[in-house]
């Protein structure tokens, strides 16, 4: 019962403490190096890496394995929410931008709930769609000059980043491996930086939105690897490998985010 009240607290810490500093220091780095940069980085689990740790510790390994692979596939969602919100910010305002968005996310999600593919096929499948999503962004130049950004700007972001991924996961811990995988990839970091992101500057909004998809690629690598090296590692070298290999594709990446959208 305590080993069990350990993990609950640290999770509930986790959740409380990491998501604001993540995003804090996302935003910080997007005002020095420019909007794609920012979402680029979103590519990073930041959220789903620990909270896959700690489900490694509560449910066992084959648990979130499986979870895992919910969250690979959950990717596409992910995906749908940056270029649906992409295409959107540009004529709508950021509440209908987020609307459609998240709907675009779980119209996804739950085409691709009752699928049972392995990681294999769901690492092809989501490389395929991230393709095919990043080809249905628009073409927009960086804003002229970077926004201007208000007293309580970045505050507001830190809280906003612990409702909502306190929020999420405490629903997704009661569907089960599959659901709660897909669920973990809701766009909710990367809500809150499109929303202001398109507070300041559409465009800014948009080459956010195009940086987060290419750095999934990243996160997509993560959980291929991760999947099976919890059934065949201990916990401790499965998310080392997983998090090099991960590394490894996003800083390839960055070479495209600093060429085209710079």
């Amino acid at each position: 019962m305590l080993r069990v009240f350990a993990l609950e607290f640290s999770v509930l810490l986790f959740k409380i403490v990491l998501a604001p500093v993540m995003i804090a220091l996302v935003s910080l780095a997007g005002r020095k190096w420019g909007a794609a940069f920012s979402g680029w980085l979103l590519g990073i689990p930041f959220s789903s890496g620990p909270i896959l740790f700690f489900l490694a510790l509560e449910q066992g390994p084959q648990f979130a394995a499986s979870t895992a692979i919910g969250s690979l596939l959950g990717i596409i969602g992910w995906g749908a929410f940056t270029v649906v919100y992409a295409r959107c910010c540009f004529k709508l305002p950021w509440w209908w931008s987020t609307l459609i968005g998240w709907a675009a996310y779980f119209a996804v999600a739950a085409a691709i709930l009752p699928l049972h593919s392995g990681e294999i096929a769901s690492f092809v499948l989501v490389c395929v769609a991230l393709a095919v999503i990043l080809l249905g962004f628009p073409h927009v130049s960086p804003p002229p000059e970077r926004g201007t950004y208000g007293k309580y700007d970045l505050v507001l972001r830190m809280v906003t980043a612990s409702i909502m991924v306190v929020t999420l996961t405490g629903f997704a811990r009661l569907l089960g491996p599959m659901r709660s995988g897909i669920l973990s990839a809701f766009p909710a970091y990367t809500t809150i930086l499109a929303v202001f992101s398109h507070r300041q500057h559409v465009a800014a909004a948009a080459n956010t939105m195009k940086g987060v998809a290419i750095g999934l690629y990243t996160a997509a690598t993560f959980f291929l690897i991760l999947s099976p090296a919890l059934l065949r590692m201990n916990l401790a070298a499965a998310f080392a490998l997983a998090t090099l290999g991960a590394l490894a594709v996003q800083f390839a990446s960055l070479i495209y985010v600093r060429r085209r959208l710079s």
